[in-house]
């Protein structure tokens, strides 16, 4: 499995592999605003259907990231400042459907996002479960 991070990581540094040369929307700053907005609100079981597979995306701080999100549970990641790792992955039916993740790299702590449709169809504005602040938006590049 190392074998499948280091080669997602070597994409991703050299820009290889990426979808399109599409830029990220602007999302709302908060789900309140994205509710405001009209954008639908993606339920576990829409979540389930659609998120897993290659996704690419970009975070709060900026970084592009990469995660491979495979049916077992288990994440590979990288982003574009060299971290790479595993982790797990699972779409949950709590406060109306979210992912959560653990990273290695973060020492397995849990972290669960909410997700709205953004309005090009293609992105998903995810922000966190217990702030309702934004903090990623997301794009699937390979099905699973």
């Amino acid at each position: 499995m190392s074998r499948r991070v280091w080669i997602l990581a070597a994409l991703l540094s050299s820009g290889v592999g990426h979808a399109t040369e599409q830029t990220f929307p602007v999302a709302p700053q908060s789900a309140a605003q994205a509710q405001e907005q009209g954008l639908q609100r993606l339920d576990a079981d829409t979540l389930r259907r659609i998120y897993g597979g290659v996704r690419e995306a970009q975070n709060l701080k900026g970084e592009l990231t990469r995660q491979e999100l495979l049916p077992d549970g288990k994440l590979l990641y990288s982003n574009d400042k060299g971290v790479s790792g595993t982790g797990t992955w699972s779409v949950v039916d709590e406060d109306g459907g979210m992912i959560c993740r653990t990273f290695d790299f973060q020492g397995g702590r849990r972290f669960c996002t909410i997700y709205y449709a953004a309005p090009d169809g293609v992105h998903l504005f995810g922000y966190n479960a217990h702030d309702q602040l934004w903090r990623i938006t997301t794009r699937r590049i390979e099905a699973r």
